[in-house]
């Protein structure tokens, strides 16, 4: 095997494979992990083998469902041992300070799976083993990193459990795989939080009129039947429009432009506002 190949989407069999062959420790670095990944690497990891991961745990994270606190709990379970380091952006993996993996993804199933990641499969000892020394820098640092208990973890779940129903994000979706997706791909992207006031001001004629109706819409996540709902009221204040629906899809994709929108599959959307 070649010292250094390309790991392109998906590369779940890889990792599991990775676990499998590791004897002494596996180091892992991701912001988000979601619970399936954790029992993947519980599953399949040599009971003798030492776990450490280094996390971004935020409420936000957990409350958007970017991260699963279960996850945490499996790899407590585990006896693994979990940090913090809110600056965490890396994403890498180490396997026995023998081989590693610079990647794009996280441990979650987009980045295992569903998203299109990129990154680098090491087979090098001497360059994994000064990989292993940065992440332990970062996970030694007790200034800048903090251990994530079963305390911490059980506070963060009676925080988002107080959280009020009208505050909680709303899906609508039923399909598994899309709420992954839809879940995935939310992770980088941020809301606006400028108002709405201050989007309406400054949109008009059909745009404004598909925002208000964006607005009525309780999810965060919808489907474009959801917006042919309001076909009616539509067609009453542009009554010479013939091609209702047509027009609202192209005024989705101009909030889509605007940085409003997100394309999450066909006919899905995400709301980037507050």
């Amino acid at each position: 095997m070649e010292n250094i190949r390309i790991l392109k989407s998906p590369w779940r069999s890889d990792f599991i494979r990775l676990i499998k062959e590791s004897r002494k420790s596996i180091q892992l670095a991701s912001p988000y992990i979601k619970k399936s990944v954790a029992s993947l690497i519980v599953d399949h990891a040599n009971p003798s083998v030492k776990i450490d991961y280094l996390n971004s745990f935020k409420l936000s994270n957990f409350y958007r469902g970017a991260s699963d606190l279960e996850a945490l709990e499996i790899l407590h379970k585990r006896d693994a041992t979990i940090k913090s380091y809110h600056q965490l952006h890396a994403k890498v993996f180490i396997f026995d300070k023998r081989k590693s993996v610079v990647t794009s993804g996280n441990l979650t199933s987009g980045g295992l799976l569903n998203n299109y990641e990129y990154g680098l499969l090491i087979n090098d000892e001497e360059l994994s083993f000064k990989i292993a020394e940065d992440y332990k820098k970062v996970f030694k640092d007790t200034e800048a990193t903090g251990i994530i208990t079963d305390e911490i973890i059980d506070k963060a779940y009676h925080i988002l459990q107080s959280v009020p129903k009208e505050k909680k994000p709303k899906f609508e979706l039923k399909d598994k795989e899309l709420f992954r997706k839809v879940t995935e791909e939310d992770l980088e992207a941020d809301r606006y939080e400028g108002g709405i006031e201050s989007i309406q001001k400054n949109l008009t004629g059909w745009v404004k009129d598909v925002f208000d109706v964006l607005n009525e819409i309780e999810a965060d996540v919808f489907r474009l039947n959801a917006v042919y709902k309001y076909e009616d009221r539509l067609k009453i204040l542009h009554p010479r429009n013939t091609k209702i629906q047509e027009k609202s899809r192209q005024q989705l994709q101009k909030l889509r432009d605007l940085g409003l929108l997100q394309f999450v599959d066909r006919g899905v959307y995400k709301k980037l506002w507050k």
